[in-house]
């Protein structure tokens, strides 16, 4: 998958800047990007999927998103929908460090990787999710004293992110997750469509045998699963979002039959979709 370098320019005496409205697209992920620092995301409305290095990740609003300066992503909203987000840009370390504290607190470095979850839902974690809503109102209100409030906030952030996920840091092999961008690009285009394992192996210049082997070691999982998890995560985002029937969907995401839908889709949120969908209305 194409992978844009998105340098941002942070002030060197305040490392920090965003605060601003963004409306995602639903515009189908055809590349992805990376930056040079930590990004804080907020969703303010909507749903959809976060694709973060070779992980799918759904959002919808009240969500916070956390993508440290190692991880290849993009978002994109459900289909024929939009969603409204804030971003921030900062680096913790310059920002927040002070002498006498300890650094490694403030390093956003360990949270990336296949066991760490960069989707940090509202009903999980509602304390690091009103930090961000804070920081986004002292970014866009820049009253009196509002970078010592930024750098108190991001201190406090960080620490609530430690206590979150003590043991992130857990990352594939990036050589055998880059051999394997170019399938993961044709799953991320086209999961609506029927899986061709020739397809995928031949898009990394691999034999069939030897591309399975690589994307369950690299993965954790086969890629049928990892179709059918994207497929089923889209679902999801289109059930919470639009008024389709269930059965529209399921032709939307790529699925021949309403029995296989509801049968995987059971198996993965433990519900049927109509259930589902009723209780998050």
């Amino acid at each position: 998958m194409k992978i844009d370098y998105a340098p941002i320019q942070l002030d060197s005496a305040f490392p920090i800047r965003g605060g601003q409205p963004f409306v995602q697209s639903d515009r189908p992920i055809t590349h992805l990007h990376i930056h040079d620092c930590l990004e804080l995301g907020y969703c303010f409305s909507g749903s959809g999927i976060f694709m973060v290095g070779e992980k799918v990740l759904p959002f919808s609003a009240g969500d916070v998103s956390f993508i440290n300066h190692t991880e290849v992503h993009l978002a994109r909203s459900a289909p024929g929908t939009h969603s409204e987000w804030t971003w921030i840009y900062l680096d913790p370390m310059r920002l927040a460090g002070a002498p006498g504290a300890e650094p490694g607190r403030l390093d956003p470095l360990p949270f990336a990787g296949h066991s760490f979850g960069n989707i940090i839902p509202e009903s999980g974690q509602p304390a690091i999710n009103r930090v961000v809503l804070r920081m986004i109102e002292e970014l866009r209100a820049r009253s009196a004293g509002c970078e010592d409030a930024l750098r108190a906030l991001t201190w406090e952030l960080m620490v609530l992110m430690g206590r979150m996920a003590p043991d992130a840091g857990v990352t594939p092999f990036r050589k055998d997750y880059d051999r394997l961008a170019p399938a993961l690009q044709l799953l991320a285009r086209g999961y609506d469509h029927p899986l061709r394992l020739a397809e995928l192996a031949r898009s990394c210049s691999l034999s069939v045998p030897h591309f399975r082997r690589l994307f369950r070691r690299t993965l954790g999982r086969s890629p049928r699963a990892y179709w059918n998890n994207l497929r089923l995560l889209m679902a999801g985002s289109l059930l919470r979002s639009s008024s389709r029937s269930v059965l529209q969907i399921s032709q939307d995401v790529g699925f021949e039959t309403l029995s296989s839908f509801n049968r995987l889709f059971r198996s993965h949120f433990g519900v049927a979709p109509r259930e589902w969908r009723g209780k998050r209305k």
